[in-house]
């Protein structure tokens, strides 16, 4: 994270008209124009402070059925932990009940606007191989919107990302 973002918090950006194309996201930019990322975000996200254990974050995933947690201090989004986070930490043979969610959340942390266009989101992710981003609306994360979110019903692969399997619902079957 940079020091202006831990400093300052994530740079919100401003509703941004699609941009993405066939030829960006295979198909997916074409199919997802149009709507917003309002309409297919999951809203209400959970969060938990920069202090939370891993072991709580994953049991929090756990019980909500989810593949991540944001990480706030007060009102200010300072990082995302992700299902995948956790698993690289127990692989590392560390206990994830010494490790802090803060301690996580040292990435650049890219969000999206509530009222930007789906295949704007589609691009981002597949430009920073993310497969999920949190969602503001008015400088507050309102939810989360995945690459599951976005192709729900139709059958593309997520972005090639350094998040690991999340357990958000990704097809492992090779014909989709």
């Amino acid at each position: 994270m940079s020091a202006d973002t831990a400093r300052n918090g994530p740079t919100l950006r401003e509703p941004s008209p699609s941009r993405i194309g066939p030829g960006d996201t295979g198909n997916v930019g074409e199919q997802l124009t149009g709507r917003t990322v309002r309409d297919v975000m999951t809203g209400r996200p959970v969060c938990v402070e920069p202090g939370t254990t891993l072991t709580e974050a994953a049991r929090l995933m756990r019980d909500n059925a989810i593949g991540d947690v944001l990480v706030a201090e007060g009102e200010r989004l300072v990082g995302i932990v992700t299902s995948g986070d956790i698993v690289r930490v127990v692989a590392a043979e560390r206990d994830p009940a010494t490790i802090v969610a803060g301690e996580l959340t040292d990435r650049e942390l890219v969000t999206v606007h509530a009222d930007d266009d789906t295949g704007e989101a589609a691009r981002i992710m597949k430009e920073r191989s993310l497969r999920r981003l949190p969602v503001c609306e008015s400088h507050r994360v309102i939810g989360v919107i995945t690459w599951n979110d976005l192709t729900r019903g139709q059958r593309h692969q997520p972005p090639d990302s350094d998040e690991g399997a999340t357990g958000v619902g990704w097809s492992t079957r090779p014909d989709g």
